[in-house]
C-alpha cells in the first residue's frame, strides 16, 4: 500500500490554463491512494466555471460559510472600513476607484479568509495545491495552511519575464515552490525567494504535450477542424495581451497570395478582450489567407504549424521550441524579455520584414547556431526533459507527509558515567588536515583540561587526515565512524560513549578563543531554564558569521548580522533565539531525551531542527557573547539529493512554526531593514577605501 493511501488533498482550481498544471498532478496523487478534493473560490472571474467545463467535482469556499463566518466577515469590515476611509483620503490614486469598488473587493477578500479557514477546520487536509502565492487567494491560503500546519505546494506558472521584483513574493508560504529548472531557480532567488523552498522538478505536462499533439493523427485532425488542407503551411502567431491598432499588413499578405500555400493562425491570450482583437483584424476581415482562432488548444495550434512568431512577451515561445518549432519573434515596446536575445529566435520588426524571415527559415530551416543555442536554452529552463517529473513530484509530497507523521525522535542511550563537565563531539570528514589541526589545537591551547575530553569520530577517507588521527594523545578519544555517516549520525553515535554532564558539537575548522568553553558553561550552571548556548562564531576576516538564526519573510532561518564587526552593539549581549547553528553547547540529558540530531536530516538543518525541539519543550536557546571562535573553512557539507531530501523534511516538518522574527530583533537593537541596509553599505564604503576598525552600535549606526 503506498504511503499515501488514505491521506488528503486540496487543491485550489482558478483560471482554465490551472487545469493543465495541476489536474495531472492530483490525478498522480489520486493513484497512489489520496482523497483529492478541488476547490475554488469567490473572484470577479467566476471561478467555478473553469471547474464546470473540465468537468471537475468541486467544492467552493461558500460552501463552508456559517453564522460563525459572517459574524467575523462582518467584524472584520467594521475594522477595516475607517483605515480604507484614511487612505483613499489621503492617496489621490485611490481615489480614483469608487468607494463602493474598493468595499466590495475588500469584502471579497475578507469573505474568502474566514470561509477558507473554516474550510480547512472543516476538511483538515493533509496538504494543501495552488498554482503559485502571487494572488489573494494564495496568499490567503498560505497563511492560513500554516496557521492549521499543513504543507503548502505551489508551481511555476509559465516563463518569468516581468520585473524580477514582482517574483519576490513566490516563498512566503511555500513548503515546496516547484519550479521546471535552473533559469527559474535563479530568476527567484535574485528576487529575494528562499532557495531552501524551491525544487527545480521539471514541467508537469510539456514532453506528454509534444507527444500528444505532434502526433500526424492530432495534427490532421487540428488542421481539418480549421478547415486548413494538408498542403498548406501554417504561420502561427501567439499574440501577448496588448492594446494592439489595426494591423497594417499588406506586404506580408502580398507574400501570402504569391506563394499560395501560407496561412496565418492569430491565437489571441485569454485575456485580450474582443474589441481589441476585431480592431486588430480590422484591415484583414474576411481574407481567406487569415484564421484568428478562439477556443482552440494552443499546443494543438503550435503542433499543427511549420513556424510559430511570438508578438510580445508569452511562455509560448518556449513551449514552441519543446516542440521543435523554428521561432520568430516581434518585439512590442518596453518588452523586457527577448527570445531573440536569447540566441533562439529570428526578431522581425512586424509584418513589413515577417516574410523574408519566415521565407528563409523554410528556405533553409536553422541555422546551427541557433539549434545549438536553442538546446541550451531548454536545458536551461527545464531542470529534466524526461517526462518523469510528475514520479518527482508524488515522491516529493510522500517525503513531505513523511516528515508531518514522523513522531519524536526515539531516546538516546548514554552508558557513559558523568565524570568531566564537557564532552566535545567532533566528527571528522575530509576536511583540509591543517583546519582540523587548528580545531584540535585550539582545544587543547585555550581551554581548561580538566573541564572536558574529546570524542572523535573518524568518518574520513583520506589517508592523510587518519593518519593525524592516530598520532593524537592525550584525553582524546577516537571513535571509528563510517564515510557514509553525516554529521548528525557520526555525533549521535559518539554520545553513547560520552562521560560529560554537557555536550559541546563542534566541526572541524571552527578555532575556539581563550575562555570559550567556561563561558558557555557559566551560562549552563546559572540559567535554570537553559537548554542550549552558543557563541560568536567569527569569518577569518574577524567579521560576525554567526550569533544566532532569525527567521526571515520567507520563513527561513539564516544568520542575523553576518558580516558586521564583531563589536555590533547587537552582538555584545546575551539574548534568545529560536535557533542556533553549531557550535553549540547542550545537557546531555536534555539531546538524549530529544533522541539527539534528528536522522532525516543530513548535514542541513539537524542543529536547526534540535534547537526548535528545545524550544517546544519549553527551554531556551541562548546566544552568550563570552564565547567566540572562528570559521576558518566549511565542512560537513551535503550532497544535493541528501540536501533535497533534507529541505523538504524540515520545511513540512515545522510547517506553522517558522513565522517572520527578525524585526524583533532589529526593533531591540534601535534598528530596521532600512537602516541595517545602511548599516551594510557604509561598512563596506569602509572596507572600500581601507578604513581603520569599524564599529557599529545602534541606534546611531556607524562610528
Amino acid at each position: 500500500m503506498s504511503s499515501l493511501s488514505g491521506k488528503k488533498v486540496l487543491c485550489f482550481i482558478a483560471l482554465p490554463h490551472h487545469n493543465r498544471f495541476l489536474v495531472p498532478i492530483m490525478e498522480a496523487l489520486a493513484q497512489q491512494g489520496m482523497d483529492v478534493v478541488y476547490f475554488t473560490a469567490a473572484a470577479e472571474g467566476a471561478f467555478e466555471i473553469t471547474l464546470n467545463q473540465a468537468n471537475l467535482p468541486y467544492r467552493h469556499v461558500l460552501d463552508y460559510a456559517t453564522a460563525d463566518t459572517a459574524d467575523c466577515v462582518a467584524a472584520a469590515m467594521r475594522e477595516l472600513r475607517p483605515v480604507l476611509q484614511d487612505k483613499m483620503l489621503s492617496n489621490r490614486a485611490l481615489q480614483s476607484v469608487p468607494m463602493v469598488i474598493h468595499d466590495k473587493v475588500i469584502r471579497a477578500a475578507v469573505e474568502n479568509f474566514y470561509c477558507l479557514k473554516q474550510m480547512l477546520e472543516v476538511e483538515k487536509p493533509d496538504l494543501l495545491f495552488a498554482l503559485h502565492e502571487l494572488n489573494p487567494w494564495g496568499k490567503i491560503l498560505g497563511y492560513i495552511s500554516h496557521v492549521h500546519r499543513i504543507p503548502y505546494f505551489t508551481l511555476q506558472e509559465g516563463l518569468y519575464y516581468a520585473d524580477i521584483h514582482y517574483y519576490r513574493f513566490h516563498t512566503d508560504y511555500s513548503t515546496a515552490c516547484i519550479v521546471w529548472g535552473q533559469e527559474c531557480r535563479e530568476i527567484l532567488l535574485k528576487a529575494g525567494c528562499s532557495d531552501g523552498r524551491i525544487y527545480p522538478l521539471g514541467n508537469t505536462h510539456i514532453w506528454d504535450a509534444k507527444k500528444e499533439f505532434m502526433d500526424p493523427a492530432v495534427v490532421h485532425r487540428t488542421r481539418s477542424a480549421l478547415g486548413i488542407a494538408p498542403e498548406k503551411k501554417i504561420i502561427l502567431f501567439l499574440m501577448s495581451h496588448s492594446h494592439y491598432r489595426s494591423f497594417e499588413a499588406q506586404p506580408f499578405l502580398r507574400w501570402m497570395r504569391e506563394r499560395g500555400d501560407i496561412i496565418a493562425v492569430l491565437k489571441w491570450h485569454p485575456a485580450t478582450g474582443k474589441e481589441i482583437v476585431d480592431r486588430a483584424l480590422e484591415n484583414l476581415k474576411d481574407n481567406p489567407l487569415v484564421l484568428s482562432v478562439d477556443g482552440v488548444d494552443t499546443y494543438a495550434l503550435i503542433g499543427a504549424s511549420e513556424v510559430c512568431v511570438t508578438v510580445g512577451n508569452s511562455t509560448t515561445g518556449l513551449e514552441a521550441l519543446v516542440f521543435g518549432k523554428p521561432l520568430i519573434e516581434v518585439r512590442l515596446p518596453d518588452q523586457p524579455y527577448s527570445y531573440t536575445l536569447q540566441g533562439v529566435a529570428e526578431q522581425a520588426m512586424g509584418f513589413e520584414d515577417m516574410s523574408e524571415k519566415i521565407e528563409t527559415i523554410l528556405s533553409r530551416g536553422l541555422s546551427a547556431e541557433t539549434a545549438a543555442n536553442g538546446e541550451r536554452y531548454l536545458n536551461r529552463n527545464f531542470a529534466y526533459r524526461d517526462g518523469k517529473t510528475m514520479e518527482r513530484i508524488v515522491d516529493l509530497v510522500a517525503e513531505s507527509l513523511a516528515a508531518r507523521s514522523a513522531g519524536p525522535n526515539t531516546q538516546l542511550a548514554s552508558s557513559g558515567r558523568i565524570s568531566v563537565p564537557c564532552s566535545i563531539v567532533l566528527p571528522v570528514d575530509d576536511v583540509a588536515p591543517e583546519a582540523l589541526l587548528a580545531t584540535l589545537e585550539a582545544i587543547s591551547t585555550r581551554s581548561a583540561p580538566e573541564l572536558y575530553e574529546v570524542l572523535i569520530v573518524d568518518c574520513a577517507m583520506g589517508q592523510e587526515t587518519k593518519g593525524i588521527l592516530a598520532s593524537l594523545g592525550g584525553d582524546v578519544r577516537i571513535l571509528i565512524g563510517k564515510p557514509d555517516w553525516d554529521y548528525g549520525a557520526a555525533c549521535n553515535e559518539a554520545v553513547k560513549e560520552a562521560r560529560g554532564k554537557y555536550l559541546v558539537f563542534l566541526k572541524p575548522g571552527l578555532v575556539p578563543e581563550q575562555g570559550w568553553l567556561e563561558g558557555w558553561l557559566d551560562v549552563a550552571e546559572k540559567e535554570s531554564d537553559f537548554g542550549v548556548v552558543g557563541g560568536q562564531v567569527l569569518n577569518p576576516n574577524g567579521l560576525l558569521w554567526h550569533i544566532g538564526l532569525a527567521f526571515d519573510v520567507n520563513q527561513r532561518p539564516f544568520s542575523i548580522y553576518r558580516m558586521l564587526p564583531r563589536e555590533f552593539s547587537g552582538a555584545l549581549r546575551q539574548r534568545e533565539f529560536k535557533a542556533l547553528e553549531v557550535p553549540f553547547l547542550i545537557s546531555r540529558e536534555l539531546f538524549c531525551r530529544l533522541g539527539g540530531f534528528n536522522p532525516a536530516l543530513r548535514n542541513r538543518f539537524e542543529d536547526v531542527d534540535l534547537c526548535l525541539a528545545v524550544k517546544q519543550a519549553g527551554l531556551r536557546v541562548l546566544y552568550t557573547p563570552r564565547s567566540a571562535m572562528t570559521r576558518q573553512v566549511a565542512s560537513w557539507q551535503p550532497e544535493p539529493e541528501q540536501d533535497r531530501s533534507s529541505r523538504i523534511y524540515f520545511y513540512s516538518r515545522w510547517t506553522g512554526s517558522l513565522w517572520q522574527d527578525d524585526e524583533r530583533y532589529l526593533k531591540e537593537d534601535g534598528l530596521t531593514h532600512d537602516a541595517l541596509s545602511r548599516l551594510y553599505r557604509e561598512l563596506a564604503g569602509r572596507v572600500a577605501v581601507g578604513a581603520g576598525k569599524v564599529v557599529l552600535s545602534a541606534p546611531a549606526g556607524v562610528s
